[in-house]
């Protein structure tokens, strides 16, 4: 698995380069990383940051506002295919987005206008060799009005991963799986397992805060993998290497405390945790995508 830093945790508002730096010099191998932002530096410059730090592109969240209005995402779409070819010359093959449960309407009115998207995006990507990743969230703060729910764990997510495929007829859209989201919607290492491993598109690893039951847990209240043991993050990384999965490991954290870190503080910290869960589920760290 590819130890990977994500802007969450330290490192956001950087430059890329800065960015970059940040995290080779902290043994980190790959990063997430803003599209757009790389796309108006150009080819060149976008591509130096990674080749010169000797880093991976990991994944980038997927430029298109697919939450919004028709207009607004009809105009992102058309964007689409630049952005999609240049994340192909990047060598960048992995594009997530987080979706919530509830989505402020009709269950079915929320699955088909999504769903709808989600193939017309997909489509775009794969032209241009780029996997989708649909993340689900666990919280159940977000489920509070469960007529509205969509899906919020691995089954639903993956239903609806499996939808998209059938109307593109390929197996380009999979699941970004945060460890925290697996812990909050109450899945299994079975669970886990159940994922092809084709369709494990990229995952997120933090931890839980102490001493909070499940059920209360907030989503923007993180703490750094393995902090407070409360995630069995052992259990799920050694499931996913049972997988075969052996592509990057971002860690996303938020974390009050790291906030107020200097970046190279807050990466320093983020990179002795993954060191230190990697170790305990005998991941070794590789460079391969």
């Amino acid at each position: 698995m590819i130890p990977t830093l994500n802007t969450v945790t330290a490192g956001g508002g950087l430059p890329l380069d800065e960015y970059a730096a940040l995290a080779a010099r902290h043994g980190f191998m790959a990063i997430d990383f803003d599209l757009k932002g790389a796309h108006a530096l150009g080819l060149e410059r976008a591509a130096a940051a990674f080749e010169s730090n000797g880093l991976l592109p990991a994944s980038f969240g997927l430029p298109v506002e697919w939450r919004k209005d028709e207009a607004t995402f009809r105009a992102g779409l058309q964007e689409l295919p630049e952005l999609a070819k240049f994340a192909q010359d990047l060598s960048c093959r992995r594009c997530c987005t987080w979706v919530l449960p509830d989505g402020g309407m009709p269950r079915a009115q929320y699955a088909k206008i999504s769903t709808g998207r989600f193939i017309e995006i997909a489509r775009v990507l794969a032209e241009n060799g780029v996997r989708l990743g649909l993340e689900f969230i666990g919280p159940h703060h977000f489920r509070s009005q469960s007529e509205n729910v969509w899906f919020y764990d691995i089954a639903g997510a993956l239903e609806v991963a499996d939808e998209i495929n059938s109307h593109l007829q390929s197996n380009n859209v999979g699941l970004l799986v945060d460890c925290y989201h697996w812990h909050t919607a109450q899945n299994s290492t079975m669970d886990l397992a159940s994922i092809p491993l084709e369709q494990v598109v990229h995952v997120h690893i933090n931890d839980a805060p102490a001493g909070v039951a499940i059920a209360d847990l907030q989503d923007g209240v993180r703490e750094l993998p393995g902090a407070t043991g409360a995630i069995d993050i052992e259990a799920f990384l050694s499931t996913l290497a049972a997988l075969g999965y052996d592509g990057p490991v971002a860690v996303e954290t938020f974390s009050q405390n790291l906030k107020t870190l200097a970046p190279d503080e807050a990466a320093a910290q983020a990179s002795a945790a993954v060191t230190a869960v990697f170790d305990q589920a005998g991941i070794k760290p590789m460079h391969l995508l």
